[in-house]
């Protein structure tokens, strides 16, 4: 896996905006758990502090990812609370300030769930965030980076906020010609 997959991720799930998620680059920010990775490698120890908080914040990505793809689709106020929240916690200086910040709202995630009707697209993605936060290792992570591009690449984001905006309440006298 690349810093390039995890930028391309970041880049598709704001498109057309440029997303504005980690103080420098979300290369910088993937090349920094390779680097922790292979230092802890070398100096074949457990893991350090360093790689779990680098991890983190790789997952904390691939998470703004998801959520800000969710809430194009969505238009779930619920989904724009997370997201900040999660931009929030990404600005963390060490793992612990990332805990402290995600359990003070951390029932916002709840509210997710709201609202998805029958969306297979937003189900989709709503798994693809519960999976991110069960990821364990940066293989997990890269798997995810993938299969998040892949997805997001096949959202039209266009066509679904049209056919919010075309939403209005079937006909009665429609629904009951119809039984």
């Amino acid at each position: 896996m690349s810093a390039k997959s995890f930028e391309l991720l970041l880049d598709t799930a704001y498109a057309p905006e440029k997303p504005h998620v980690f103080e420098g680059t979300s290369t910088a920010v993937y090349q920094q758990l390779e680097q922790a990775l292979k230092a802890s490698r070398l100096r074949q120890g457990n893991p350090s502090e360093e790689v779990g908080f680098r991890f983190e914040r790789v997952r904390l990505g691939v998470a703004i990812a998801i959520i800000k793809a969710y809430a194009r689709l969505a238009d779930n106020e619920g989904a724009k609370d997370a997201l900040a929240l999660l931009l929030e916690a990404a600005n963390a200086k060490n793992t612990r300030e990332i805990d402290k910040i995600i359990q003070k709202k951390i029932a916002l995630f709840d509210n997710l769930y709201h609202e998805i009707f029958v969306n297979e697209q937003r189900e989709h993605l709503l798994a693809l965030f519960e999976q991110t936060l069960d990821a364990a290792s940066k293989e997990e992570i890269d798997e995810l980076i993938l299969e998040g591009l892949e997805t997001l690449q096949e959202i039209d984001f266009e066509a679904a906020q049209h056919d919010e905006d075309d939403d209005e309440p079937l006909d009665e006298d429609f629904l009951k010609s119809i039984k």
